[in-house]
């Protein structure tokens, strides 16, 4: 008994140390260039793969902590820095909120469920590189659904699509060309480094005192 209490007490040190690790890339990469790519409309955001890594490893729990964490920055971003984002917040700052924040955190929560269910699954093997493809895409969705939502007849936003030559009469055609290129990247750049740093950190951990823990818990 009193070593199982041990075993717990453990883990959870490592969850929290593990988690406050990740809220720390997520600053660092919300905060520098590393976790945004400059293109003429708006940034490619690379800050997806530090949630979805720790929602794989970590759980539902921890990714929707970092989800809020990430959503948390744009939303400072949005106040702070310039283009769509203060165009919004000056519209409806509540709804900016709504935008930024409650989509992020349940992209951290979702990818860490999805993954949960993969890993149980016959198909497994895939469940890493599917569940950190799956943290971009639910992004994508969840954000630009919510934007369009609260946004998109809005005649400032359209005064900005007009003046960045964006559709303004049909709202797929508003996100596949304010976003498409965007989403692929993001996607494929979660496949591939997202994916190694997960099995990477997975074999460190599962060799380690640390991996041993959390599997007990």
């Amino acid at each position: 008994m009193e070593k199982r209490a041990f075993t717990e007490k453990k883990s959870g040190t490592y969850r929290l140390v593990l988690t406050a690790f990740f809220v720390a890339i997520i600053l660092l990469m919300a905060f520098t260039p590393l976790g945004y790519i400059p293109t003429p409309m708006i940034k490619i955001s690379l800050i997806s793969i530090p949630v979805a890594v720790g929602a794989i490893i970590l759980g539902p729990v921890e990714g929707l902590i970092l989800g809020t964490v990430f959503g948390l920055t744009s939303v400072y971003q949005s106040m702070a820095g310039d283009g769509l984002g203060p165009l919004m917040m000056q519209i409806a700052p509540i709804a900016n909120i709504i935008v930024r924040l409650p989509t992020r955190m349940l992209m951290g929560f979702l990818t860490g469920v999805i993954y949960r269910a993969i890993k149980d699954s016959n198909i497994k093997a895939v469940s890493i590189p599917v569940a950190c493809v799956c943290a971009p895409v639910l992004n994508t969705i969840l954000y630009m659904t919510t934007l369009c939502l609260l946004f998109f007849n809005k005649p400032e936003i359209q005064d900005w699509a007009a003046a960045a030559n964006l559709p303004t009469d049909n709202v797929i055609a508003f996100v596949t060309a304010m976003v498409g290129f965007n989403a692929f990247v993001e996607a494929l750049a979660a496949l591939i480094i997202g994916s190694a740093i997960t099995k990477a950190l997975m074999v460190a951990m599962r060799n380690s005192n640390m991996g041993q823990a959390l599997n007990a818990q």
